[in-house]
């Protein structure tokens, strides 16, 4: 609808109900400042301005970031005694909140007698959208003390808190509610949120089923359904629920491209993963901060790290996540002075770190046993930013203190963090142990970890392969049993290679497989030729209480270098071959994968749970520090 601009000087013969049909047809069309210029001329006649036309000059505000004209508006509301209306309010409180003024909204709230649902639900949006989830539930409380009763908004609200704090079954209970009012069939918005929900919870199945049930499924609950498997580890069933998207016609938008490319990061899927980006370039997709961000994790993540630092230049404008990603694909890569240069360079250009950023230090600042480095920007944290370490921070000091042998430092550093350590603190410790052969301390850390992870097979299986290292077979069948006995099953570790645009999976309990092959075949020739340069297995990693000559069959069937063996067969002369293993690299793998490089002069990238390693002539990036 185009509309004219209407005649200043008809405004006093024309009625009232007239400029507020303008002026809301002026909003539809999205001409805020025109709303607002009309809105200013309405002012000068004093029976033109009501709560319905301010309501729309407030919101105005909102859609063009006007914040000290909607504090005028505020003022004009109070003075007309319509700051209490149930329409103008709601709009001053959501303009205040999304502005960035959660506590004038909050003024607003508290100054309003009789709050009705839509009051409640606005300010529970606003403490959403600054994450403080458990104010949202403080509200609802409030809410039901008042006799106020529920509406769609309301808990579509409740089961968005629910679904970032991880509150599964309050959660499911919201769920109960909706279908208890009936609101769940015709409500689409709460639709989405619930499969989010479920989804952000790890209640996956749950998330399924609802999304299996709706009828009418659009983009936005298509990208979240993708969204949320890629983000739980369920890179495959990402990228089958995108190809099932597809077929239904519906087309992508941004938010499911970076949820794709999320998944393709995950598998360490290259090509792929560049294929979207092409995609969007060729079909003009315009990429926001979130795609540019998503590119340079996958790009990062898939090994070119140098691909990943020409998007993170390429990007009009970064925020704090866009740095956090390039410093955390930098660290992960080894390139621990690239990291940090790239943090300097965010201070200097006065873009705040946060939590997430220091993570990405830290884990840097460890990758390459940078440990005065580490110290210094962990106590900076909190001196010159206010940001609280966390567990995640405390972890990546233990890590870095592990893996630089210095066990006794990690060990009483965690008993004396301010809060009761974690998985991560202890599981760091364990690694370690395992590095350093501290057999004793790691069953005493075994003992702190198993309570607090006690659904997991990892401390099991992490301890009986400290055992095997040194040969206590007895303890790594004892080890094991009480595992089983736990209806607990050690995960299958498994490497996937990329060949002309098709994902290849490995497992060790492939090796059987593959007996008179070419991939055995390759790998006989191989391994004959890396015992002349010096290559001995190392039988330690066999991890299987048997002669030598079968510890040698079990090496031999280790999922990355079958999955190294398929890559040299498959792709083009000179390549390099790209793995991704979904556990961290044996020591034995990390060794042979040298000998390989050297005697195909093939580079090799692999990448594993912590980092990559880059091989070439013989040699890796880590410096065998890892």
């Amino acid at each position: 609808m185009s509309l004219p601009k209407p005649q200043i000087t008809s405004l006093s013969k024309t009625s009232l109900h007239s400029w507020n049909a303008i002026l809301a047809s002026y909003f539809k069309n999205k001409r805020f400042y025109d709303v607002l210029q009309l809105f200013k001329r309405m002012l000068t006649e004093k029976n033109l301005v009501d709560s319905f036309n301010l309501v729309f000059a407030v919101k105005a505000c909102f859609r063009l970031s006007l914040f000290q004209r909607a504090k005028l508006f505020h003022s004009l509301a109070i003075k007309l005694r319509l700051e209490g209306d149930m329409y103008v309010a709601p709009a001053l409180m959501n303009v205040y909140s999304e502005l960035g003024s959660l506590d004038e909204a909050r003024k607003v709230f508290e100054e309003i007698p009789q709050k009705n649902s839509v009051i409640w639900g606005v300010m529970m949006k606003g403490y959403l959208n600054f994450s403080k989830e458990f104010e949202v539930f403080e509200l609802f409380s409030g809410m039901r003390d008042h006799g106020c009763e529920l509406d769609p908004f309301v808990l579509e609200v409740l089961i968005q808190a629910c679904g970032n704090v991880c509150a599964g079954k309050g959660g499911e209970t919201f769920h109960g509610l909706c279908i208890k009012k009936n609101f769940i069939e015709s409500n689409y918005f709460l639709q989405t949120s619930l499969v989010d929900m479920y989804m952000q919870c790890g209640f996956l199945d749950f998330a399924l089923k609802l999304f299996e049930d709706i009828p009418h499924r659009d983009v936005v609950l298509w990208s979240t359904i993708i969204a949320g498997f890629a983000r739980n580890g369920g890179a495959l069933e990402s990228i089958s629920m995108f190809r099932q998207m597809l077929a239904n016609s519906v087309t992508p938008n941004s938010v499911t491209f970076a949820s794709i490319v999320l998944a393709f990061s995950s598998l360490g899927s290259l090509k792929q993963g560049r294929s979207v980006h092409g995609y969007m370039i060729r079909n003009g997709v315009e990429l926001d901060v979130k795609n540019y961000t998503s590119f340079i994790d996958m790009y990062a993540k898939c090994g070119c790290i140098a691909a990943a630092y020409r998007v993170f230049r390429q990007m009009p404008e970064k925020n704090v996540f866009s740095w956090s990603a390039m410093i955390n694909g930098f660290g992960m890569h080894g390139l621990s002075g690239e990291a940090l240069k790239i943090f300097d360079e965010m201070r200097s250009l006065n873009q705040l770190p946060n939590s997430v950023t220091f993570v990405s230090v830290l884990s840097a600042c460890s990758h390459s046993g940078r440990i005065e480095e580490a110290w210094s920007h962990f106590k900076s944290m909190s001196r010159d930013y206010g940001i609280t370490p966390v567990e995640e921070h405390y972890a990546c000091m233990v890590d870095l203190l592990g893996r630089a042998g210095k066990i006794d430092e990690a060990l009483s550093f965690i008993n004396n963090m301010p809060m009761e350590p974690g998985a991560s603190s202890w599981g760091a410790l364990l690694s370690a142990c395992r590095i350093h052969k501290r057999l004793e301390l790691a069953e005493e850390v075994a003992k702190k970890l198993l309570p607090l992870e006690s659904d997991q097979s990892g401390v099991y299986v992490m301890l009986s392969n400290i055992y095997a290292d040194v040969g206590m077979w007895e303890m790594v069948k004892k080890t094991r049993e009480e595992m089983y006995e736990k209806g607990l099953r050690k995960g299958v570790g498994f490497t996937s290679v990329e060949v002309k645009k098709k994902l290849y999976l490995f497992s060790s309990k492939d090796r059987f497989s593959y007996k008179n092959t070419q991939i055995e075949s390759l790998w006989n020739s191989l391994e004959k030729r890396m015992g002349e340069l010096g290559y001995v297995p190392d039988l330690r990693f066999a991890l299987h209480d048997v002669d030598d000559e079968v510890k040698q069959e079990v090496l031999y069937g280790h999922s990355e270098k079958l999955a190294i063996v398929f890559g040299l067969l498959n792709s083009g002369e000179g390549m390099p071959i790209r793995i991704t293993k979904n556990i961290r690299v044996c020591v034995d793998c990390h060794t042979a994968s040298k000998f390989i490089s050297l005697i195909t002069r093939r580079k090799i990238i692999m990448r594993d749970v912590k980092r990559f390693h880059h091989v070439q002539d013989g040699l890796c990036s880590c410096g065998d520090f890892w």
